[in-house]
């Protein structure tokens, strides 16, 4: 057989083991995987020496936040950032109010992405407005059966950001509808009390500060805790599958557990920046320009990084997402009570905080790393087997890995629109060095290859 590509001499990885061989690719496919006399015919062939070889990594929780700038510009730069570091797929939230039909709404999404990006999509309806809870079940003919519900915004900052608030009859009402629905549907929660929020907030607010810990101490652990157990419950009483993105607590660990024990379906999403950073040592981004480190959820302590990570380890925390919210400095401000949420766009290190505070701290193995960044999220959202994992018949997704090379983080080199990065001189061990997406090389040693316009919309049935 003629091949397009061979990716020839690297340690190939899935979800169970490492093995030594060659990856043949035609037509944009995984059509061989084996010894590398046998597939010595192709067009191009990428030498992989020395390195791994992986599915392209599926980011599955990732935002454009299109009220602070063009969202054609933002899909450009961040796409392009991510596909630096071995990300081809991505899950993004798009905000849905009610009052446009469906197939508008997603087509109108769908053409967007396809003229400006160059990593795949598929979609979770992020509902924005109460009124949006209503004929969810309209949605997955149009391929999207995820839909998220924004428990913890209340205020000044949600209205900014135009949502507007949840209460547990709209949460039930949703659930009801998504457990009728099977095939993969499934109800994504951001767990956090936002009228205990709120209430925080404004005593917090009123008093005048303004610093970095004030944000953290307004949202404190308890508030997800409890969003998460209500959820649970009532997704239990529903039947319905739940989803918890950006989760920071060790508390939450131990909900999963629990609820799955009683055999509910739990999926439990952590962020690199819940993995590596906390409350209790600010760096000193966050000391110069407090507002950098306004997310939500808060950074928490030492304590949930490590229970995240032994969660990790033990699969009850099952995928890792950028939770990507990509701003500048400008426009995150000074005022930590009505700016921007989120920590930038952390998707470029989703890889590179997993081999260098995972793999090459003795925390996880490649294996690990594979179903935690690729397997998982194609299985829990219907994408495997043609995304997640290096397999005959799958897309030819591809990133390939230097696990000691190091690099110095800076602002540029992850090539964001965002002016800043809480791993900004971090040196990080492990890292991509190119990416193949649809069997073209599209990314190499840093420098993206591909043109806007090459991503995909992945509809899912």
């Amino acid at each position: 057989m003629s091949l397009d590509m061979v990716v020839q001499g690297g340690m190939v990885v899935s979800p169970r083991q490492v093995f030594s061989a060659s990856v043949g690719i035609k037509d944009g496919r995984v059509v061989a995987i084996g010894n590398a006399e046998y597939l010595s015919q192709a067009d191009r062939v990428v030498n992989a020496a020395g390195c791994y070889v992986l599915p392209g990594i599926i980011d599955p929780h990732y935002h454009i936040m299109d009220w602070i700038a063009p969202g054609e510009e933002i899909i450009r730069s961040e796409t392009a950032s991510s596909l630096a570091s071995g990300v081809t797929t991505i899950g993004l939230f798009v905000n849905w109010r009610g009052g446009e039909e469906p197939e508008t709404f997603i087509q109108r999404n769908v053409t967007r992405w396809e003229a400006n990006a160059v990593t795949d999509v598929f979609f979770h309806l992020s509902i924005r407005d109460p009124a949006g809870i209503g004929g969810l079940e309209r949605f997955p003919p149009h391929g999207v059966n995820t839909f998220k519900f924004l428990l913890g915004y209340r205020g000044v900052q949600a209205r900014a950001a135009g949502i507007n608030c949840i209460d547990d009859a709209d949460l039930f009402a949703g659930f009801e509808q998504i457990a009728m629905m099977g095939g993969g549907a499934r109800a994504m929660i951001h767990a956090e009390n936002g009228d205990i929020a709120g209430f925080l907030g404004d005593r917090f607010r009123a008093t005048g500060r303004n610093d970095f810990q004030v944000w953290n101490e307004s949202r404190p652990g308890f508030v997800e805790a409890e969003a998460m157990r209500r959820s649970v419950y009532l997704a239990k009483v529903l039947g319905c599958p739940l989803y918890f993105p950006h989760t920071t607590i060790a508390e939450g660990v131990e909900i999963a557990i629990d609820a799955r024990a009683h055999g509910q379906d739990i999926v439990v999403e952590t962020c690199p920046q819940y993995l590596t950073h906390t409350s209790e040592e600010p760096i000193p981004l966050f000391r110069q320009q407090p507002t950098l480190g306004n997310v939500n959820p808060p950074l928490r302590y030492w304590r949930d990084v490590e229970a995240l990570w032994s969660g990790l380890r033990s699969r009850v925390v099952q995928t890792v997402g950028s939770d990507c919210a990509s701003t500048t400095r400008q426009e995150k401000g000074s005022d930590m009570w009505k700016t921007v949420m989120g920590l930038g766009n952390t998707s470029n290190m989703i890889l590179p905080v997993l081999l260098s505070e995972g793999v090459n701290k003795g925390r996880l193995t490649m294996p690990e790393v594979v179903e935690i960044a690729c397997h998982n999220p194609a299985r829990i959202f219907n994408l495997h087997p043609r995304k997640g994992e290096v397999t005959v018949g799958a897309d030819a997704d591809l990133v390939i890995v230097d696990l000691n090379r190091k690099v110095l983080i800076t602002p540029s080199l992850l090539q964001s629109r965002c002016d800043w990065t809480i791993y900004d001189g971090w040196e990080m061990r492990g890292w991509p060095v190119a990416t193949i997406k649809q069997g073209e090389v599209v990314a190499q040693e840093g420098r993206v290859l591909a043109k806007p316009g090459t991503g995909r919309f992945l509809p899912r049935n």
